[in-house]
Order: structure tokens, then C-alpha cells, then sequence
């Protein structure tokens, strides 16, 4: 791990997550058209719920509490969702709209973030180190990143 340089770490995070993105999108479009609907809900919820953990990692709260009202309208009915509009996706695209401000944001600021506990940050990385190659396409460049880790 001492190889890397947290910042490096934290892009290639952030990477990941745009990655996981576009990947809830494609399932999202599945969804959409599909009969299996219940099958393609959980895998979506699967999908969020690694993009969670990576957000975990990351440590940005403003990113966690994006995830805490996804749950919360996931919990709550989603009453204010007009007639006809899919709950699903409706959730799932607040959810992804608000991480990619938060992604932009977090990419400009990238260098002034400093994470007091870099042992910490790195265990946990290491700890997880599992769940994010599987997040990963095999011979990828981030899976050759994380796996280097």
C-alpha cells in the first residue's frame, strides 16, 4: 500500500464509483423495459449497495448522507413521486445525480482533503480490498491498481 499515495487511492475510488454508475444505469435501462422486474430490482439494490461501501471508504460525509436520504425516500413511500414515475428509478437517479456532484466536487478538491488517519484508511481499504476487485473487470487498469494494493 505504501507504493501509493492516498490521493491516488482516493481517485481511483472515485473512479470506481463513476464505474459502478454507469453500470446501476445500464441495469436501470433493463429494468425499465424488462418483465423481470423483481430480479433486475435486486441486482440494482446489489450494485448500490458496493457503491455504498466505496463511498464508505472514501469517507466524505456529504457523500454518506447522499446514500442516508436514498434510504430514507427507499423507507419513507417516495410520496412525492408524480403518478406513473417509477419509484426504482426515480430513487436511484436522485441517489446518482447528487454522487456525481458530489464526485465532481471531491475531484477538484482532491488535494486539499487530507484523511487524519492514513493507517486507518489504508486497513480499510486492504480490508475491502476483496469487494473492490469484484467491483473491477478483470485486466482493467483499476483492477490492476487494487490488486497491487
Amino acid at each position: 500500500m505504501s507504493r501509493y499515495d492516498h490521493h491516488d487511492i482516493l481517485m481511483e475510488l472515485i473512479e470506481l464509483c463513476r464505474e459502478q454508475k454507469s453500470d446501476i444505469l445500464q441495469q436501470l435501462t433493463y429494468y425499465r423495459a424488462s418483465v423481470y422486474k423483481t430480479e433486475t430490482a435486486k441486482i440494482i439494490e446489489r450494485k448500490v449497495e458496493l457503491l455504498k461501501l466505496v463511498a464508505a471508504l472514501i469517507g466524505d460525509e456529504v457523500l454518506l448522507d447522499a446514500f442516508h436520504d436514498y434510504e430514507e425516500t427507499k423507507n419513507n413511500g417516495n410520496r412525492q413521486i408524480s403518478p406513473g414515475e417509477c419509484h426504482l428509478s426515480t430513487r436511484i437517479m436522485n441517489l446518482l445525480q447528487s454522487c456525481d456532484k458530489i464526485f465532481d466536487q471531491l475531484v477538484g478538491e482532491i488535494h486539499l482533503k487530507t484523511n487524519t488517519d492514513r493507517q486507518l484508511f489504508a486497513r480499510n481499504v486492504q480490508k475491502h480490498r476483496g469487494q473492490l476487485l469484484s467491483m473491477c473487470r478483470q485486466g482493467t487498469r483499476q483492477w490492476s491498481f487494487f490488486s497491487g494494493i
